[in-house]
Parts: C-alpha cells; sequence; structure tokens
C-alpha cells in the first residue's frame, strides 16, 4: 500500500467528509445532542395566532366561574327556606365559594408552575363540578357549605388563575386588549347568569338549577384543553456544525509507521454566546495509534481526545441551562405576567431593545439553591415547592411600605362588601316586593355595566394623561356612596340606578388592580403585591357576607353603619 492510499485511507477512517465531528456527536449523542435538544430560550408571546383561541376560552372560564359566584343571590332566599339556617349562616354558602377560589392561589401557582395551566384548569373544571353536583345530596347547611363553597370554590380557583395567566403568556403587545376581553366574560357571566338561574329555580327548583350549573361549569374542561402551552424555542445550535468545520481540516500528516498528527490552529475553535465552544490560542493534538487496524478503535480514541477538551466544559454548561430552561417554561415565570395593562408604559419595556430583552428581564431567577443542585430541586416535595413558591410570591417586606399598606387596606375593605350586593339584592327586591324576575334583572344589570367599564377604563388607563389611581379612588367612592344610599332606596327604579352606579365602580376597582401595584410598586415586585393583596381579599370574602346576613342583609347593615356615625354627632 503506498503512501497516498495510507493517507486516503487513514483519512477516511478517521475524518471522512467531517467523520471525525460525525462520529463526535455520535459518541456524544447521549448527552451532546439531548442537551442542544433541552436547551431553549424562553418562548416570545406571539400576539395573536392561537392566542385569540386562548382568549375566548378563558373569557368562557371567566363566564362561567363569575356567573355562578356573582348569582349565588338567586338562590339565597331558596337556600334560607330549605335549610332553615340563619341569613348570617347561610351566605357562608357565597363567602366560602368566593373567598376559596381567592385564597387558593399560591396552591394553584404551584400546580401550575409544575404541571402546566392547562391540566390544572382541566382539574379545577372537574372539581368544581363535583362539588356543584353532590351538595344538593347535602342533609344539612354544614356539608352544604363544605361542598358548594370549600370544594366548588377550589374547583373555581384551580380554573380561574391558569385562564388569567395563559392570555398573559400568549400576548405581549397586546395583552391589555386581549384581557380585556377576556375577563370581560365575568361581566357577560353576570349578565346572562342572573335571569338563567332565575328561569331554572322556578322549572327545576333549586337542586335541578344546581345539576344544570354543574353541567355547565364540567364545559370548562373542553375551554381548558385549548390552553396549549407555548413551545420552547429551540434555537438550531451551532456547536455541531461548529464542530464539522473545526474538524473536516485535511491537515492530516500521516507518517511512515502509520502514526498520524493533526493540527488545530485558532481559527478552528469559535466562540459562540449561546454554544460554550471556546476559542484556543495554541492547541495541537498528538495521537499516536502504531496499530490501529480497527479503524473503531482509532476513531474512538481521537473522538474521546476531542472530548476531553471540549465535551467537558460542554456538559456542565448545559447541565446548568438545563435547569434554568425549565424553569423557563413556567407558567408563573415572568414577573409580568399578572400585568393586565398596555406594557408600553412599562419602563422596562420602553427601555428594550428588543421583545427578547425585555423578556430576558421578566424572566424570575430560578432559586440559586435549584442552579447548584438540580437533582435536589426536581426531587423537592410538593410541600416544600408550596413553601417555596409561598415566600417568593408574598414578600411580607412589602408590609413596611406605607405606601403598600394603605393600598392594601384599602383592597381588603373593598372585597369586603364586593359580593354583599350581589348576595343581597334579590332578598332585598323580595322584601320591598320586587318581583324575583325583576330582581334577577338587578344582577344582570350590575354584569352588564361592569363589561361596559371594564373596556372603557381599560382603554382610558392606556392614554398618557390618565392617572389609574385617581381613576380608581373617584370611582370606589361613586361606588360608596351609592351603597350608602341603598336604605332609602325603596323602589326598582332607584335599585336600577344604583346597580349602575355599582356595577362601574367594581369593574374600575378590578380593572386597575394590577395597573396602580405597578404604578406604586413597580413591576419587579407586582407578583408579590399581587399575591399579598389577592390573598388579603380572599379572607375578606370570607367574613363580608356572614356579618351582612347576620344583620338581616344589605339595607340593615347600611342603617346600622349610618346610626352609629350619626349617633356621636346628635
Amino acid at each position: 500500500m503506498t503512501t497516498d492510499e495510507k493517507t486516503e485511507k487513514n483519512g477516511e477512517a478517521i475524518v471522512g467528509n467531517g467523520g471525525l465531528a460525525d462520529n463526535y456527536v455520535t459518541s456524544e449523542k447521549g448527552e451532546t445532542e439531548a442537551n442542544v435538544e433541552n436547551d431553549c430560550e424562553a418562548p416570545v408571546p406571539p400576539d395573536g395566532g392561537w392566542g385569540w383561541v386562548v382568549t375566548f376560552s378563558s373569557f368562557m372560564i371567566s363566564f362561567l366561574v363569575d356567573g355562578v359566584c356573582f348569582t349565588f343571590g338567586i338562590f339565597f332566599p331558596e337556600f334560607l327556606r330549605y335549610f332553615g339556617g340563619s341569613k348570617g349562616k347561610t351566605a357562608l354558602l357565597g363567602s366560602v365559594l368566593n373567598g376559596a377560589y381567592l385564597t387558593i392561589g399560591p396552591v394553584v401557582g404551584v400546580l401550575a408552575n409544575k404541571y402546566g395551566c392547562r391540566p390544572v384548569a382541566v382539574a379545577g373544571s372537574i372539581v368544581a363540578t363535583v362539588g356543584l353536583f353532590s351538595c344538593t345530596f347535602a342533609p344539612n347547611l354544614d356539608v352544604m357549605i363544605f361542598l358548594y363553597g370549600a370544594v366548588g370554590g377550589a374547583g373555581f380557583g384551580l380554573m380561574y388563575l391558569p385562564a388569567i395567566v395563559m392570555v398573559g403568556y400568549y400576548f405581549e403587545k397586546r395583552r391589555a386588549f386581549a384581557t380585556g376581553i377576556a375577563v370581560c366574560g365575568s361581566g357577560i357571566g353576570g349578565f346572562v347568569m342572573a335571569p338563567l338561574c332565575e328561569f331554572m329555580l322556578h322549572e327545576y327548583n333549586w337542586v335541578g338549577g344546581l345539576w344544570i350549573i354543574s353541567g355547565m361549569v364540567l364545559n370548562g374542561m373542553v375551554f381548558s384543553l385549548f390552553f396549549r402551552p407555548l413551545e420552547c424555542k429551540k434555537p438550531r445550535s451551532k456547536m455541531v456544525k461548529k464542530s464539522k468545520e473545526m474538524t473536516s481540516s485535511p491537515a492530516i500528516v500521516v507518517t511512515e509507521d502509520e502514526t498520524f498528527k493533526r493540527k488545530f490552529v485558532a481559527s478552528d475553535f469559535i466562540m459562540d454566546s449561546q454554544n460554550p465552544i471556546y476559542r484556543c490560542k495554541s492547541v495541537e493534538i498528538d495521537k499516536c495509534c502504531t496499530d490501529h487496524k480497527d479503524e473503531s478503535l482509532a476513531r474512538l480514541a481521537y473522538s474521546q481526545d476531542i472530548s476531553s477538551l471540549l465535551g467537558t466544559r460542554q456538559r456542565k454548561e448545559n447541565a446548568h441551562k438545563h435547569v434554568q430552561n425549565k424553569h423557563l417554561l413556567k407558567p408563573l415565570a415572568r414577573k409580568d405576567i399578572f400585568y393586565s395593562g398596555s406594557l408600553h408604559n412599562i419602563p422596562q419595556y420602553q427601555e428594550s431593545r428588543t421583545e427578547r430583552e425585555f423578556i430576558d428581564k421578566m424572566l424570575v431567577s430560578e432559586e440559586s439553591s435549584c442552579s447548584k443542585d438540580s437533582e435536589k430541586c426536581s426531587t423537592k416535595s410538593m410541600c416544600a415547592k408550596l413553601m417555596s413558591f409561598f415566600s417568593s410570591s408574598f414578600d411580607f417586606s412589602l408590609l413596611k411600605s406605607p405606601t403598600f399598606l394603605i393600598y392594601g387596606t384599602s383592597c381588603f375593605l373593598c372585597m369586603f362588601g364586593f359580593f354583599i350586593p350581589f348576595n343581597f339584592l334579590p332578598d332585598l327586591a323580595k322584601d320591598l316586593n320586587i318581583s324575583s324576575h325583576q330582581g334577577a334583572l338587578l344582577i344582570s344589570l350590575i354584569g352588564v355595566t361592569n363589561t361596559v367599564t371594564r373596556l372603557l377604563v381599560g382603554y382610558v388607563s392606556d392614554q398618557s394623561w390618565a392617572d389609574a389611581l385617581i381613576i380608581n379612588n373617584i370611582a370606589l367612592m361613586i361606588g360608596g356612596a351609592a351603597t350608602v344610599g341603598v336604605p332609602f332606596y325603596t323602589g326598582f327604579g332607584l335599585l336600577v340606578v344604583y346597580t349602575v352606579l355599582f356595577g362601574a365602580a367594581i369593574a374600575a376597582f378590578v380593572s386597575l388592580r394590577s395597573i396602580i401595584m405597578v404604578e406604586l410598586m413597580g413591576i419587579e415586585r407586582l407578583t408579590n403585591a399581587f399575591g399579598l393583596v389577592v390573598l388579603c381579599q380572599g379572607l375578606s370574602s370570607f367574613i363580608g357576607s356572614p356579618i351582612a346576613g347576620k344583620y338581616n342583609g344589605l339595607s340593615s347593615i347600611v342603617k346600622m353603619w349610618v346610626l352609629d356615625i350619626r349617633k356621636p354627632l346628635s
């Protein structure tokens, strides 16, 4: 065999047409290619496409959840008659339902991060359906409170949070518009469900009505299935391409004793920010194989030498990236996920040159413990993950801020009275000899006013001249003043005026909540502030309606409050 033939043979055996690179990829397939697949970037919201399907699904889930919660007052007189409990205890049915679906948020966050929004929302639909259906067999009011209130509320919480989060995940530039559409399901739900519940109550009694409602809630499972998670963007790794480039060089020197020398120069090693192939100033690899009749052995020996140079660092980098990239796909991994306004109003968005740069700023940093020990992080118990999420979501140092304390107290007091008109207006209408049909119409009016005002407030708050906090305060003063006059509303017409004003007030309050938090605390602390506020609102919802029921409804509690103020003045 001639020297040229030996050279050609050895060149084919060792290199071929990029053979060494191909062999490197093959020999490292279990690590290199697997890590390339795991390496990904946080997905960029498409701002359309399937996002509109997600928006419609979120709209329908808001329709079902708030539609049921807002229309509890339609069933309230019938629950009073059937179970024979006091108004205060019977009102616990509605307050536990509303409070449970707000306070369960931390648990839902952990489940959504671990399993994804779609399975959590599907499970929530099933849980809520079971609670609403099984409560019709409750032998007493206590069991009814547990099944209708606690179980049903927990199911609604599992449905509602993923619905809101998914809209924020699919939209960035159009987030304010998409979120506005999704949350309008709340008002439309109250508008449609109130007369529907009144009809079912008279046609099928409360048991048949709840059976039908539980069937409607089960359809939330269908809408939840449309919550398709965004796929991780997997950039085509340049590592394989570059490795082919740097190993396809014909710089093979074959000596007479059948040894070979392969030389790499600086230009062969290319530094890439995403794929850590590091530049080497002077690298020379000598591999003497005096007896390499088995070509696979020579190939393996040479590929292992390359691995020792590049593979170790590559595997370490990818191992760290794998943990981080799994974190990028968590639904609550973004700091701005609860922000419902236009992102153009956020300084971080204005300062970012590209969407990718803004997304990187909004990513929540993974815990250092997870970065250091991915195996420990992945095997952490659900209880530990719940505590970890709780500590990251509820930054109690915010309680040291007077600004946050004032706004948090405002939210607590607002939610204390938020559900009272929904729960007691039909009963008040009955006391005023207003028909049950007109009593249900009052709830519908709150719903439709709520919808229109959400859209209007959303548009106004995006204007540069608008101050969200001032709009919120004016709305709450109007709603509060209108509620103070409830004892003096003796006819259907005056109650209609009240429901319009009240519906507009609560719509502004809910719509501007996250926007105000960003203005007061900054986008960096939105998740922490939002978590604390919603937790306080959930606790407030538990106690508002029972206290109102104890004092014999909406009109009586307002009269008591007004008289207590007038006593020191007289």
